[in-house]
């Protein structure tokens, strides 16, 4: 017996090939590690374009988080949206990273956006 009214009824689930074809489970555990290889390169690519060390440090950060986040979050939402608990079981990490992430991102992007000032650097001077 229901006491409430649902104002919007549960969607139905995807038919599974078409699911298979857009979000296959390699799909969803390779989103995490491309965010986190941005959240690398984008401090060395401003550093090397010559913006400041805060826009290195507020991109690599929010990429870094975001990574993270994906991996420890989105990507469990999106397994279990799509191929049920079998894919939750197939994507969940066994060490969460997103306080880490969120406590020491900011960290990352320093080393990074140094390599691409002295990458300009050298650019410059040959």
């Amino acid at each position: 017996v229901s006491v409430g009214v649902r104002l919007f009824p549960p969607s139905p689930p995807l038919p599974m090939p078409l699911s298979l074809i857009f979000m296959p489970l390699p799909v969803i555990q390779a989103l995490a590690p491309a965010l986190l290889v941005l959240a690398v390169m984008v401090p060395a690519l401003t550093g090397f374009l010559g913006k400041r060390l805060r826009v290195s440090i507020a991109l690599g950060w929010g990429l870094l988080v975001l990574g993270y986040l994906f991996q420890d979050v989105f990507s469990l939402m999106f397994a279990n949206h799509v191929h049920g608990r079998a894919g939750i079981s197939a994507v969940a990490v066994d060490q969460p990273g997103t306080a880490a992430a969120l406590f020491c991102g900011w960290f990352y992007p320093l080393p990074f956006h140094g390599l691409g000032v002295l990458i300009a650097k050298l650019a410059k001077r040959r």
